[in-house]
């Protein structure tokens, strides 16, 4: 901007207020997107990070069954 202009302070002068604007953030009860979506953000806590004990032992069960599947011999992991 010049140096000989006075600033009005207008940032744009073709922006205007419409009647929908005031609603943008507004949910109601029919609408189940953002309620599910706060319901998400609600239950959403640090506890959700860390490692769970039955992810581990499900994991550790399908792996046995897997290994028993195609016969896994343990005495692989044993001396003579």
């Amino acid at each position: 901007m010049p140096r000989y202009i006075e600033d009005e302070g207008v940032d744009n002068p073709y922006k205007f207020d419409s009647k929908f604007s005031k609603y943008k953030n507004v949910t109601n009860s029919t609408d189940f997107r953002s309620n599910w979506g706060e319901a998400r953000k609600a239950s959403r806590t640090k506890g959700n990070r860390e490692i769970n004990f039955r992810l581990i032992a499900i994991i550790l069960v399908l792996f046995l069954i897997v290994w028993w599947f195609f016969d896994f011999d343990l005495s692989l992991f044993t001396r003579f």
